[in-house]
């Protein structure tokens, strides 16, 4: 039975793998804060200081997640009405990532589903990254599927980036996801993906005021089925962003 619900959720996992992310990547080649977790643990590696969050999705399942990550090493679990107690979650991760050279990282991540993950991340460019992950069960006898994206910011700028992710699968099935984020001014940022059908999207909207970030990812398809949640995230890493310039203003001028 067990061996059973494992193969049940690995299932779920590939048809899903570009459903949501919780926490609004869209990419294996963009994993620069907690979606490092979820999409490619070789961005624990980059330095973003200490980071941690939470997630609720809007189901009937009461479904929430944690993420934190720090140092290289991060974790995120899931809780659900079907969670037996703190600590048997009902998905978990954890992971870590480190340096390989400038610009290139690696990172390994393992699921309590008996999964494991192996990353690679590497930026040539200011303008380009590529990103790779490879996704075995815990015993190493079983391949599930391989991950190959890239992503460009075409304008030596943060404001737009595009790109595409191949997902190859066991069965040697090829599915490709183009993926677009745009960042309209410091602090809003707004990301979709999709498969190459154009009949399935999920869609994120942020705002980061400095340290903290609230967002929503959201998916809909052409079954008019739709699923969505809202997140909030702190990092020790001070961002740019127009809401914190104006909250200086407005101090400034009540002074």
């Amino acid at each position: 039975m067990q061996k059973i619900l494992q193969l049940l959720f690995i299932s779920a996992t590939l048809s899903s793998l570009f459903a949501q992310d919780v926490w609004g990547g869209v990419s294996v080649a963009t994993p620069d804060n907690l979606n490092a977790i979820s999409g490619n643990p070789a961005g624990l590696g980059i330095e973003r200081g200490e980071q941690s969050g939470s997630y609720i999705q809007f189901d009937s399942l009461y479904t929430n997640s944690t993420s934190y990550r720090s140092d290289g090493i991060g974790f995120d679990l899931t809780y659900n009405r079907f969670s037996h107690g703190i600590f048997n979650p009902f998905d978990g991760n954890i992971g870590i990532g480190s340096a390989l050279f400038p610009n290139a990282y690696a990172g390994l991540k393992w699921n309590k589903h008996h999964l494991l993950d192996f990353g690679l991340l590497y930026r040539p460019l200011n303008i380009l990254s590529i990103g790779l992950v490879t996704q075995f069960n815990d015993e190493f006898t079983k391949y599930n599927s391989a991950t190959l994206g890239f992503a460009l910011r075409p304008f030596l700028k943060h404001r737009l980036t595009v790109g595409a992710d191949m997902l190859l699968t066991e069965a040697d099935s090829l599915f490709i996801y183009p993926h677009l984020t745009i960042e309209p001014m410091d602090g809003i940022l707004l990301s979709a993906r999709s498969n190459a059908d154009f009949d399935d999207f999920q869609i994120n909207l942020a705002f980061n005021f400095g340290k903290e970030t609230v967002y929503s990812p959201s998916t809909y398809n052409d079954a008019e089925e739709f699923n969505g949640g809202i997140g909030f995230y702190t990092s020790s890493q001070q961002q740019k962003s127009v809401f914190k310039k104006k909250a200086k203003d407005t101090k400034n001028l009540s002074a």
